[in-house]
């Protein structure tokens, strides 16, 4: 009987646990909150209004701007990936990818364990380039 109890309480607390480490949060990218990206399992993800082109030359203007090194890069048709690095060695990857003909998924990842600010922050120059 002992076992029967404590199988439900440890399947209680694995699931608490792997719901408290895929940490899902919004982002507000303005003062209303009318435009929001995901920030989930350490990646910052927003849809952009543009082709998968536009935003992958974008986000190399973005990279120079915030003083990345940008370490390799492949833009294909319809989808594209660039990795840098920053001043303290951390890796940053950046996806682009078009959903459709007039958006594209923006994918950002700053170092293995995930940095929101940075990514933010790399995702505001990457949208001021597009205007």
């Amino acid at each position: 009987m002992k076992i029967l109890r404590s199988a439900p309480l440890s399947l209680l607390l694995g699931s608490g646990l792997v719901l408290a480490l895929s940490g899902c949060t919004t982002v507000k990218l303005d003062r209303n909150g009318d435009t929001a990206a995901v920030y989930q399992l350490n990646e910052f993800r927003m849809l952009l209004n543009t082709t998968a082109p536009t935003a992958f030359a974008a986000t190399q203007k973005a990279f120079r701007e915030y003083d990345l090194f940008e370490t390799k890069s492949k833009l294909n048709t319809y989808d594209g990936e660039l990795y840098a690095r920053s001043r303290k060695d951390e890796k940053v990857f950046v996806s682009v990818a078009e959903i459709n003909s007039r958006q594209t998924l923006l994918r950002i990842r700053w170092s293995t364990t995930g940095d929101k600010k940075n990514s933010q922050a790399l995702y505001d120059l990457i949208e001021k380039n597009l205007r």
